[in-house]
């Protein structure tokens, strides 16, 4: 925050959880600690839903099928970047140029013919490059407004007894949303089915306050931790081998997503930032949180990073054909 970097609660502790977990270090984020950090922050993205808010939704299926296109143009630039600059093999660059779904690329990595070790490095950096440079140019672009933290605050009539009240209602449903989408097994469960348990309350005008900032910002510190202690025992030798490609193919991703967000936003008349981070070859608990730290609709963003892993499931074995090991 001292040196003005945008979303400095997200981005900080990812940088210095990263270069301590580089230096040796090991560290991580309990399970307990993580679960309750995405119930806060899915709880306050659904404060944001809004009639307004409802009534864009009808934009959204060009968006996706937008999306599907960015995916597979992603994929193949990736690929063909790290093959042909890095001289990567196949399998390799394939998996490293895969759009998220990290737990389910690494656990794929570790069955194909290709490096899993640089794979895992290619796909922790742009988590983290992602996460450390792209709010700030979005915010270099003007293109981020306030956050969405407090947009509903309550009235000063409204008693403190009654705020408490409506913020344990807000994160007794957005716990139990949260449990019953991690028992069906949805991507990031906890995140969004407090964000959908919060957004009824909201949609439906039974509660009316947001979550109050002192419970904001710890989330984005432990969210932020999360992406800094995937670095967690890389060779350092490695690492500096596989960082000129880690960083190529992030540029070339978030180009090829740039090219496609501005096409949709101009069809579809939504902020190009928006379109952009919803496209982003990000993981899904992250670009989400950050379009609520940077003011952009969370919901929006959140819906095309969890339509993008789904997508991912089924394209991927296809992608992967004949780079796969074959088990006796």
């Amino acid at each position: 925050m001292a040196i003005g970097m945008p979303a400095p609660w997200l981005s900080g502790p990812a940088v210095a959880v990263a270069a301590a977990s580089i230096g040796g270090l090991k560290l991580g984020v309990p399970h307990l600690v993580r679960a309750a950090a995405l119930v806060f922050l899915g709880a306050t993205m659904g404060t944001a839903v809004t009639p307004d808010t409802l009534a864009q939704m009808a934009r959204w299926p060009l968006s996706l099928a937008g999306l599907a296109v960015v995916v597979v143009a992603i994929m193949a630039s990736i690929a063909f970047y790290l093959e042909r600059v890095h001289g990567y093999d196949r399998a390799t660059a394939r998996l490293a140029g895969v759009p998220g779904a990290l737990p389910f690329v690494l656990a794929l990595a570790a069955e194909s013919t290709g490096d899993a070790r640089r794979i895992a490095i290619i796909q922790m950096m742009r988590l983290l490059i992602l996460l450390v440079c792209l709010p700030l140019v979005l915010t270099l672009a003007g293109a981020g407004g306030a956050a969405v933290v407090g947009t509903k605050a309550a009235p000063a009539t409204v008693a403190i007894a009654t705020l408490l009240a409506q913020i344990a209602v807000l994160l007794a449903a957005g716990t139990a949303g949260g449990l019953i989408f991690e028992k069906l097994g949805a991507p990031a469960g906890m995140l969004f089915g407090a964000m959908i348990a919060s957004g009824l309350l909201y949609g439906s005008g039974l509660l009316s306050v947001a979550m109050p900032d002192w419970l904001m910002l710890p989330g984005f510190v432990v969210i932020g931790a999360m992406v800094g202690s995937n670095f967690a025992g890389t060779d350092l030798a490695l690492l500096k081998s596989t960082v000129l490609a880690g960083v190529g193919s992030v540029l070339v991703g978030a180009g090829v997503a740039l090219v496609c967000a501005w096409a949709v936003a101009s069809i579809l008349h939504l902020p190009v930032a928006q379109v952009w981070l919803a496209y982003a070859p990000g993981g899904v608990e992250t670009m989400t949180i950050m379009a609520l730290a940077l003011g952009l609709d969370p919901a929006y963003v959140g819906a095309h990073h969890v339509a993008r892993f789904l997508g991912l499931g089924l394209v991927v074995p296809w992608w992967l054909k004949g780079y796969l090991k074959r088990k006796n």
